[in-house]
C-alpha cells in the first residue's frame, strides 16, 4: 500500500527532529554565590577559542546552554572572574555542572559526559602538581645558600614531581589513544611558557594520538587542527637544523661581544675577564634536550684541554632558577655556568643572534670570534691549533 503525501511529510519532520535532538547538547548547572555574574561557553581549538555564548547566573545560582554539535569538541565555561571549567562535549549530551563562585574551575561536579569528567582529573591532577612545585620553590626560597644539603633535597622532589606528572600524561594518552580527550592532555601546561610535553622527542606523542585519532574522529576539527599543529612543529623543527648548519658555515666574524651574567651564586661573571684564554660560549637551555645532550658532549672535551687555557662559558636561556641549577647538578658541568634568568627576555641569546639551541661560538685568545657550532672532532682540531 502506498504511503500517502501527507504521511511521508509526517515522517521526514520526525527524521529531521529526532536527528536535530540528538545533536543539540545542553549545559546546565549550579553556581552557588554565582547570582547575576556572567558565564561565557567558548570552543577551544588546539591554539585558540572562540565564543559561542554567554548568559547571566539566575538568582538561584542557575545556568543553562545549549549548543548544536556534529562532532565531540572542546569547550571552556568561563566564569566572569576567568576561572574556567573544561569541557569535551559530544552531540545530544546532557550535563549537568555543580559549584560555587569561590571554587569556579577547581572544586566542582560533573555529570552528563564521561570525556568532560575524564578532562577534570586531568587538571585537577596537574592542579595538585602545580601546588606541589609551589611549594618546593617556596621551600628553596627560605634556603640561604645554594650549596646547602637542603637544597639537593628540594632540587630531587621537584625533579621527581616533574617526572611523575609526566609519567602520568603519557600513561593517560596511552590509556585513551582514540579518545579527543588524549588532545586536551597534549597541550597541558605547568604555567604559560612551559608544556608538560615540550621536548623534541615528546612530538612522537603527538604523531601517535593525530593517527589514531584520524582513524577514530576524521572528521573533527580537533583532530584537523591537531594534524596542522604537528606539520607546523615538524617545519619549525627543520627550520631550526637548517639554522644551526648554516651558522656553522658561516663565514668567519671577528670581535667578541661581552657579556655579563650571574653565576648560580649571584656574582657577575664577564666574558671579557677570560680573555686571553680560548673561550666557548654555548647557549642552551635545561629544558632543551638536545642543548643539555651538546653540553654532555662536551665534558671530554672540556677535561682535555681545559688545564691547557680552555674555558666554556655556558649561558642558560632559563627562567626557573631551581630547574637550572637542577640540570647543573645532575649532569656535573663544572665550567662556567650562567644566566640572566629572564628568558624570554634575556639580552644574551639577542646580542648573538641566537635563534636556534643549542648555538656556540668559539673565541680566541685575542678575543676574536672566529668559529660558530663547532662539535666533536670539528671543535677538537680547532682547539688543537688555537691553544
Amino acid at each position: 500500500m502506498k504511503m500517502s503525501v501527507q504521511r511521508i511529510s509526517i515522517l521526514i519532520v520526525l527524521v529531521v527532529s529526532f536527528a536535530c535532538s540528538r545533536s543539540n547538547t545542553e549545559i546546565t548547572g549550579q553556581v552557588n554565590g554565582g547570582n547575576d555574574k556572567t558565564l561565557t561557553l567558548e570552543r577551544l581549538d588546539v591554539n585558540r577559542t572562540s565564543v559561542i555564548d554567554s548568559v547571566k547566573i539566575m538568582k538561584d545560582g542557575s545556568f543553562s546552554f545549549k549548543t548544536r554539535l556534529e562532532e565531540p569538541e572542546l569547550y571552556i565555561l568561563k566564569y566572569e572572574s576567568g576561572d574556567i571549567v573544561n569541557l569535551l562535549l559530544a552531540p545530544g549530551e546532557k550535563v549537568s555542572i555543580s559549584t560555587s563562585a569561590d571554587s569556579f574551575g577547581k572544586g566542582y561536579k560533573l555529570t552528563g559526559s564521561e570525556e568532560s569528567e575524564n578532562i577534570r582529573l586531568l587538571v585537577e591532577h596537574l592542579d595538585r602538581t602545580r601546588s606541589l612545585l609551589d611549594s618546593i620553590l617556596n621551600a628553596a626560597d627560605s634556603i640561604d645558600s645554594p650549596e646547602s644539603p637542603q637544597m639537593d633535597l628540594i632540587r630531587n622532589a621537584y625533579t621527581q614531581a616533574i617526572i611523575k606528572q609526566k609519567r602520568y600524561t603519557i600513561r593517560y594518552l596511552v590509556e585513551n589513544m582514540t579518545s579527543l580527550s588524549s588532545v586536551y592532555a597534549l597541550y597541558q601546561k605547568y604555567d604559560e611558557e612551559t608544556p608538560i610535553l615540550g621536548n623534541d622527542s615528546d612530538l612522537q606523542y603527538y604523531k601517535t594520538v593525530a593517527d589514531s585519532l584520524e582513524m577514530m574522529h576524521p572528521h573533527s576539527s580537533l583532530t584537523k587542527s591537531l594534524r596542522a599543529d604537528i606539520d607546523k612543529k615538524e617545519a619549525l623543527y627543520k627550520q631550526t637544523l637548517h639554522v644551526n648548519t648554516l651558522l656553522s658555515l658561516a663565514e668567519e666574524e671577528s670581535g667578541m661581544l661581552d657579556l655579563t651574567i650571574p653565576d648560580r651564586e649571584g656574582e657577575e661573571v664577564s666574558l671579557s675577564s677570560l680573555k686571553g684564554e680560548v673561550i666557548l660560549v654555548t647557549f642552551w637551555s635545561s629544558g632543551n634536550e638536545s642543548s643539555v645532550q651538546s653540553l654532555l658532549q662536551l665534558q671530554s672535551i672540556y677535561n682535555r684541554y681545559h688545564d691547557n687555557g680552555f674555558e666554556i662559558y655556558a649561558i642558560s636561556l632559563d627562567n626557573n632558577k631551581i630547574r637550572w641549577m637542577n640540570a647543573i647538578d645532575f649532569n656535573e658541568f663544572k665550567w662556567i655556568n650562567v644566566s640572566e634568568l629572564s628568558y624570554p627576555d634575556s639580552r644574551a641569546n639577542v646580542i648573538y643572534n641566537v635563534t636556534a639551541l643549542p648555538s656556540t661560538f668559539l673565541i680566541n685568545r685575542e678575543g676574536d670570534i672566529v668559529a660558530k657550532n663547532l662539535y666533536g672532532k670539528t671543535l677538537e682540531t680547532w682547539l688543537d691549533n688555537l691553544i
